[in-house]
């Protein structure tokens, strides 16, 4: 049995599975269907009035660099704030599937940039062949999940070809195409029915004001940055769990690597990642933060009671394959962890980027594209 996007439904086993967690995959997946079901016909009353407004651009680098301001000025009046907050709520409940070609290419910005750059952009130009990461496309084109039938197709594998290729010629500047963007569009692909134009403009916007400019740069200090902020977040919001960490020696690093890299896409059952992209594209990277939070604290008395880091990365990725219950997962992100505002985050990178920065200094790694 599949899912909604192609990908088999498996329930680890139950040695993996976190307390509460022994249910199949499949009547999780009944529940929150069930669960949805209330918003799914919400969003087909109000269709497509949930889209109109303003989206703000939202500040992404520490020390408040990066795209807008993510303030009130950013709304253009109290009217729009007040769609923004609608759109918001509903994206927090979850889209349902057949929206989210739509919505995602407009809630996220991507819409508004691909007007912007239409002038002097074309997609079917910057997709053909003769990127300068052609050859690591390539090699990653087939290990992208081989577990879904159409990635090992030609025609899949074809498709996630261009998106790459265009999306490495366009973000140059940025470092171009690094291992980790190709389960981004592959997963982009599927969710918003294979059409590569829109794949193509959601990952500029992805890159360009959703995550730290240098995430996918060539020492990934943007990632570095965020395993860092995340593990302050953690010493104030679940202090035992950082202290056992520090304890055992797991550093966050270990088990956090792909939610910042892969935005989750690696990580969870594709219906779950695409109930955190609902709101991740539109609010930006604090949900990423909640998300991982979340992760921690619902596997905490596991995590607690492993002795080494290998244990808490098996623990941690038993309780990852098994969350198809997105709907816990996403109660416990935005109603149970408390205010978790873009301003506090911003300050702790900046904590954080002055870490990297020397680090990277000290190894004599760092260069002009991070």
């Amino acid at each position: 049995m599949n899912d909604v996007y192609g990908f088999p439904l498996r329930s680890p086993p139950a040695m993996m599975l976190g307390e509460g967690q022994d249910k199949s995959a499949e009547e999780k997946r009944r529940q929150c269907d069930e669960d949805e079901k209330h918003y799914r016909k919400k969003w087909e009353k109000e269709w497509p009035a949930p889209l109109k407004g303003v989206v703000p651009k939202l500040s992404t680098d520490p020390g408040g660099g990066g795209s807008g301001g993510g303030g009130g000025g950013a709304f253009g009046g109290v009217a729009a704030w007040l769609r923004f907050r609608h759109l918001k709520s509903m994206c927090r409940q979850g889209v349902p599937a057949p929206f989210r070609r739509v919505v995602w290419y407009e809630a996220s910005g991507a819409a508004r940039i691909a007007r912007e750059e239409s002038a002097h952009v074309q997609y079917g130009l910057l997709s053909s062949d003769g990127a300068e990461h052609e050859n690591q496309i390539e090699l990653d084109l087939p290990r992208t999940f081989p577990d879904h039938p159409w990635y090992q197709s030609e025609g899949g594998q074809s498709a996630l070809r261009r998106v790459l290729v265009a999306v490495s010629k366009y973000c140059k500047d940025t470092g171009g195409y690094c291992q980790s963007m190709n389960y981004i569009g592959a997963f982009l692909l599927l969710a918003m029915d294979k059409e590569e134009e829109k794949v193509f403009w959601v990952m500029v916007c992805v890159i360009r004001e959703k995550v730290l400019s240098s995430t996918w740069s060539k020492h990934l200090s943007g990632c570095l940055i965020e395993m860092d902020t995340l593990g302050t977040l953690l010493r104030k919001r679940e202090p035992r769990v950082a202290q056992h960490l520090e304890a055992i020696g797991c550093d966050v690093s270990y088990f956090s690597t792909d939610w910042f890299l892969c935005l989750y896409c690696k990580s969870l059952p594709s219906e779950t990642v695409a109930r955190i992209w609902d709101s991740f594209l539109l609010e930006g990277p604090k949900v990423l933060f909640r998300v991982a939070l979340a992760i921690i604290k619902l596997s905490k008395k596991q995590v607690l009671a492993c002795t080494n880091p290998g244990d808490v990365l098996t623990t941690l990725k038993g309780a990852q394959s098994a969350l198809h219950d997105r709907c816990k997962l996403m109660d416990l992100a935005f109603n149970g962890l408390g205010s978790l505002p873009i301003q506090k985050i911003q300050k702790y990178r900046s904590r954080s980027k002055l870490e990297v920065d020397t680090t990277l200094s000290k190894r004599g790694s760092y260069g002009k594209e991070d």
